[in-house]
């Protein structure tokens, strides 16, 4: 046996299909180890999840110590809220919604009250947590070989495993293992010293001018997260643009985003979750509500990896429009944007119920095309329901 290794004792004997799902011969007692590869938002919301099940996992995780990458840090509080651990000592700074912020000075509220995280920490006291109930996380730990039933570890060490949770990130070596390539985009980010005490609302900007996506700015204690979809050179401009570049930059950040979609997520006893599988939402950029949801759907269906697949797929977080809404917003002008906005404000005043062709046709560039702003609209209604 491997030392630190952490066992779930079931009432169903191990006996593995060729699908990958645990038998249902009641045999006998057996014990199955579940490894999570990754300690970032992922691996450490599944593993809170498996010990609420009476299931210790052990965590492997590359670093000497757990990071926080590029991120804005947001995550809608209803979603938060479902993961099985105080986060409020956490929140930085909780927020009304969100403002979109369109070219020509166009905005618009979605209210859905959410959290700005100090990330960092938050991860930590999760891993706290997880060793705390019983878990394990293995640091300098970095995953070079896959089999069928375990891994070997850059230090040539091997650690067997019955299921393999790959929440390794973007970059994943368990994603790698299992043939799965995704699309990428590059993101930037500055943590800016400003105070936030008046900003009630997470702010995105739609301004092509700057990103080719959305710019943003998230209120923090005493600080705020201003990034984009782009390079650093585009987020200079946006600094500069809103009067911003005269305060002090605290911590650059930069990272990579997977905006796939969902694809194959099981393989035989091995399932992905999180940027891993490409999980993160096309048209928000946002990746921890679907992690949420996704880790207690993967909790649920632990002795049947493939269903766990097929409820994801079901989920909202998983719909195609979002890949098209995001298409979209790659590929409307601003001009466009602009006309969007105030769609949707008419549609918030109550002014329209919905966009109709009727309501639409008196903005000729959007008439030409519906399908695009359909989709973004649908998207962008999903994202405001189940998280950012």
């Amino acid at each position: 046996m491997i030392r630190g290794s952490v066992w779930w004792e079931l009432s169903r004997n191990k006996e593995w299909l060729k699908d990958g799902c645990l038998g249902e011969q009641r045999l006998g007692k057996s014990y199955i180890k579940v490894v999570v590869v990754g300690a970032g938002p992922a691996g450490l919301i599944s593993a809170l999840n498996l010990i609420q099940e009476g299931i210790s996992p052990l965590i492997l995780e590359k670093g000497s110590v757990i990071r926080s990458t590029a991120c804005g840090e947001a995550c809608d509080l209803q979603a938060l809220n479902m993961v099985p651990f105080d986060s409020n000592p956490y929140i930085c700074k909780k927020v009304k919604g969100a403002k979109l912020i369109f070219h020509g000075g166009i905005f618009d509220y979605l209210d859905k009250e959410s959290g700005v995280l100090d990330r960092a920490n938050w991860l930590n006291g999760m891993a706290r947590e997880v060793e705390i109930r019983g878990g394990q996380v293995k640091l300098n730990s970095k995953v070079v070989a896959i089999d069928r039933d375990s891994v070997r570890l850059e230090t040539g060490e091997d650690i067997g495993y019955d299921i393999l949770i790959g929440a390794d990130g973007p970059n994943s070596q368990v994603a790698k293992y299992l043939g799965i390539k995704h699309q990428f985009i590059t993101a930037c980010q500055y943590k800016v010293a400003l105070d936030a005490s008046k900003m009630d609302y997470l702010e995105f900007y739609f301004d092509k001018r700057f990103s080719f996506v959305y710019s943003w700015i998230f209120p923090k204690d005493g600080l705020v997260n201003i990034g984009l979809g782009g390079d650093f050179a585009h987020l200079d401009a946006f600094l500069r643009y809103k009067g911003l570049d005269k305060y002090q930059i605290m911590e650059r950040e930069a990272g990579i985003v997977p905006v796939s979609g969902i694809q194959k997520l099981v393989h035989h006893n091995i399932a992905l979750i999180g940027d891993s599988a490409s999980m993160t939402s096309p048209v928000s950029g946002g990746g921890l509500a679907p992690i949420i949801y996704a880790s207690q759907i993967l909790v649920r269906n632990l002795n049947n990896l493939e269903n766990y697949e097929r409820e994801v797929k079901k989920h909202p977080m998983a719909d195609p429009v979002l890949l098209k809404g995001g298409r979209a917003l790659v590929e409307l002008t601003d001009r466009d944007l602009t006309n969007v906005g105030k769609l949707l404000v008419e549609v918030h005043q109550g002014r329209i119920r919905f966009l109709s062709v009727a309501k639409i046709v008196k903005y000729p560039s959007l008439f030409l095309k519906l399908n695009r702003l359909t989709n973004l609209y649908k998207a962008v209604k999903i994202a405001e329901d189940y998280g950012w």
